[in-house]
């Protein structure tokens, strides 16, 4: 429970901050173009302190927090001065403090219950693709970026991995970020071994935060990286570090190491199909070497990394400048990007859904 009560004190915190600065500012009078540049201000502010914490400096984790909290308050403050600006001009009437500051709390309010409730539901997200080079229907599950320890409670994860088992996968793929530099060491072991006595055979490939690299802006090392994989090793979980797996005679699996392992990642054109008439499906963490993938002649990647964005708007940001969520087809090869089935920091998540990515390939058709 303390995640939920930290969340709530930054975000009363934040509440109480906003309403105090307005306070003051209360008696002076802005002109209509004033306070549009006021409201569109207090959205680019809102923005940055939702851009920060998810894309800025490692530098800047011991109060990533409190900037999420001061996105959500700031976002629905200024979706508030919007809709009283309108009923004011609509009614023609005066704005009072009180009202304007009543509908900024219950958007906030709303927004903040949403973003909290949204993180702890997980969701099965179902995918069928086709080849043929399959000779019959398979299901595998992917998930990334649980997170263990940052926004949701053990019991969530218990219930996802529950829940997975159920669509009766011939494999579970974990694919990165499955812990990160806030996770214990006891959380970490308890994870594994969740996953490791599920009864399904399960895989692992390492994201960038699962190493705790950056642990001391965040709560110290709590194990280091040979701790980390001989745990995941000892509960019979199998890692991929650019190794070939096979998952069945007309299917394999490449686990990549992750992009952050510059030195350790080999490149892809020293990756390729050993039985290119098999159908290759690419388990790579981040997204971004999609097309470089294409080297090993996979036909099916599947990533995480981005969280669809976590945090309105970003998930339409992230769509300019890459590979944000959803299918991207290239040539023959289609690379899913997962929601991810957690978040990260807090328990706050106003995009996509959690998701974990039920995958059915499946022979192709003909007619």
């Amino acid at each position: 429970m303390d995640i939920f009560i930290k969340w709530t004190l930054l975000f009363v915190a934040s509440e109480a901050i906003l309403t105090l600065i307005q306070f003051f500012l209360r008696k002076k009078e802005f002109k209509p173009a004033v306070r549009v540049v006021l409201i569109i201000v207090k959205a680019l502010l809102a923005i940055a302190f939702a851009v920060l914490p998810m894309a800025g400096p490692v530098q800047l984790r011991p109060v990533q927090p409190l900037m999420m909290a001061m996105y959500a308050v700031l976002l629905m403050d200024a979706f508030a001065d919007i809709i009283y600006s309108i009923i004011c001009a609509v009614k023609k009437s005066d704005r009072k403090f009180s009202v304007s500051k009543a509908i900024s709390l219950v958007l906030g309010v709303l927004f903040f219950v949403y973003g909290t409730v949204n993180m702890q539901v997980v969701l099965p997200h179902y995918h069928t693709y086709s080849s043929d080079k399959l000779t019959m229907v398979h299901t595998v599950i992917f998930a990334a970026d649980i997170h263990v320890g940052s926004a949701q409670t053990f019991e969530t994860l218990e219930k996802e991995v529950k829940a997975m088992v159920r669509e009766k996968p011939e494999c579970i793929i974990l694919g990165g970020d499955i812990t990160d530099d806030y996770t214990t060491k006891e959380e970490m072991q308890k994870t594994f071994k969740l996953f490791g006595n599920c009864g399904v055979p399960v895989y692992y490939l390492y994201g960038n935060h699962d190493r705790q690299k950056h642990a001391e802006y965040a709560n110290g090392t709590q194990f280091t990286a040979d701790e980390l994989e001989k745990t995941i090793k000892d509960c019979g979980i199998i890692v991929l570090k650019d190794e070939y797996t096979q998952l069945a005679p007309d299917l394999l699996l490449l686990g990549r190491e992750d992009i952050s392992e510059e030195g350790e990642r080999a490149k892809a054109e020293t990756l390729k199909n050993p039985s290119p008439e098999k159908y290759l499906i690419v388990a790579d963490h981040q997204p971004f070497e999609f097309k470089e993938n294409m080297a090993t002649g996979m036909d099916l990647q599947l990533s995480g990394h981005t969280h669809a964005g976590q945090l309105f708007p970003l998930r339409s940001l992230y769509s300019v400048i890459g590979y944000a969520y959803g299918d991207f087809k290239e040539d023959n090869a289609i690379m899913n990007v997962s929601a991810g089935a957690c978040g990260w920091r807090v328990p706050f998540r106003t995009e996509k859904h959690c998701y974990y990515e039920v995958v059915e390939i499946a022979p192709e058709n003909k007619g």
